[in-house]
């Protein structure tokens, strides 16, 4: 299901009344909120991509999972992408901020589980430690489903081809989901500004796949690292809707996992509470 679908979403909050709201309560007690990133993603994807393969995300794993999708930002932390026009980012304390009062708002109406859903990589960090502060100062407890998860699963082909940025991969998905989006006749194989020890890794990280983390946290601004603003060895014209739509299926089953095993766990705990 995707953001602009003009059906009315029974478990998206922007579509429902408050009425609906508390009638839903009644059965959940999971919120789900998806962040992305407003940011360049070469000259042939939207700037919404992140965000919108996020907002996909959560609201097609909603009704499997049983809870309501309560969207908050459409900006997220991207400064690293800002040497591009049209980029937006907020700062790391501005977006934690939001994530904690929005929750707080949540936990303040009765759910009791938020699963922040990430769709953008330099929105991890902060949101591992949102859910932290969501979790020790309301009544809810957050979990983050985010890249960690997700790279499990675009970038088990290609994890020595860097294709993290709006490369083949990316390109499948918004051809899957918003073809009307996508100007394939633009893209191409970016130049790649990586020093010899970071090319060097590349070639042992499919044996030794956590050395990955080692190359993209010392990676410069993307202007300075892209001609394009993509990052990845691959060429993003080689993607394709049918890749996309296999990628989506798969991350939904990841996060309908995710989910249930949370539900599972909350409801043992809970019984086993009771027997006490």
């Amino acid at each position: 299901m995707n953001s602009t679908d003009p059906v009315k979403d029974p478990w998206f909050l922007p579509d429902m009344t408050w009425e609906e709201v508390r009638s839903a309560l009644e059965h959940t007690d999971l919120a789900i909120i998806p962040v992305g990133a407003t940011e360049q993603h070469g000259p042939h994807l939207p700037l919404g991509t992140d965000t919108f393969g996020a907002f996909d995300l959560a609201r097609s794993a909603a009704p499997r999972a049983r809870g309501v999708v309560a969207p908050v930002l459409f900006a997220g932390v991207s400064a690293h992408h800002l040497g591009f026009p049209g980029t937006l980012s907020l700062s790391q304390e501005t977006f934690v901020t939001v994530l904690l009062e929005t929750a707080e708002c949540l936990a303040h109406h009765g759910f009791r589980r938020i699963a922040l859903v990430n769709g953008h990589g330099g929105n991890e960090v902060a949101m591992a430690y949102a859910a932290h502060l969501i979790t020790k100062r309301t009544d809810a407890v957050a979990m983050l489903f985010g890249i960690a998860q997700l790279r499990k699963i675009y970038l088990s082909e290609n994890i020595d081809k860097l294709d993290i940025h709006a490369g083949v991969g990316e390109t499948s998905s918004v051809l899957a989901s918003r073809p009307h989006l996508v100007k394939l006749e633009r893209a191409r194989r970016p130049e790649l500004a990586l020093r010899g020890g970071q090319r060097q890794l590349l070639k042992e990280v499919r044996e030794r796949p956590e050395l990955l983390s080692f190359i993209t946290t010392d990676l410069p601004p993307t202007d300075e690292l892209s001609d394009t603003g993509v990052i990845s060895l691959l060429d993003p014209s080689d993607a394709t809707a049918e890749l996309g739509k296999c990628n989506q299926e798969l991350f939904v089953e990841a996060l309908v996992e995710f989910l249930e095993i949370w539900s599972e766990r909350v409801a043992k705990d809970r019984e086993e509470a009771t027997m006490k």
